[in-house]
């Protein structure tokens, strides 16, 4: 008897313990973070599955309220990248906002901490981090963050000369010495 009351309460405190946590707003900064100094990024877009239509654009952290617009979902094609301009340091946000514009009107951003919820980023590989958007304000929408997907690239690669073009150098230092002469 005292066994069969014990699993009843554990099921209930199980019970309401998942319930609470099924009510929670997820509050994890989806922040894309440059993982080198130098980093050259390229955005690539993945795909959609969205009826509504909605616009993908950077945030230009240089100049305030000028957001660079990519691509709609209904309008960019697998593969379509944009690179973004400038270089990026270690650590280093990149940011995103996704504004559904034919619809269910509304907006959201990856530096705003109330939308982070629309956001489901995959940074395993730090280098290639595959970003979903959830298009309708949670908790609504499926969230199944396939509305809007695309992939942010770091090129990390230093950008050191040919060894073609340091041998030209080289060679043109030596006849400037020559010339001297």
């Amino acid at each position: 008897m005292n066994k069969a009351y014990a699993t009843m309460v554990m099921a209930g405190i199980c019970g309401a313990a998942s319930m609470a946590s099924a009510s929670i707003a997820i509050t994890e900064d989806p922040g894309i973070i440059s993982p080198c100094d130098g980093a050259q990024v390229e955005v690539i877009w993945i795909g959609s599955d969205a009826g509504y239509t909605g616009e993908l654009s950077w945030v230009n952290p240089l100049e305030a309220g000028s957001n660079i617009t990519l691509w709609t979902n209904h309008s960019a094609s697998a593969g379509d990248s944009f690179v973004l301009p400038g270089t990026f340091a270690q650590g280093q946000r990149i940011d995103f906002v996704y504004e559904i514009i034919s619809g269910g009107i509304d907006i959201f951003s990856t530096a705003n901490e109330s939308d982070w919820g629309q956001f489901s980023v995959d940074a395993t590989d730090p280098s290639n981090v595959i970003v979903g958007i959830e298009d309708i304000r949670l908790p609504g929408g499926d969230s199944d963050f396939n509305d809007a997907q695309f992939r942010v690239e770091f090129d990390c690669t230093p950008n050191v000369p040919a060894p073609g073009a340091m041998a030209l150098l080289g060679a043109g230092g030596l006849m400037m010495g020559r010339r001297r002469r």
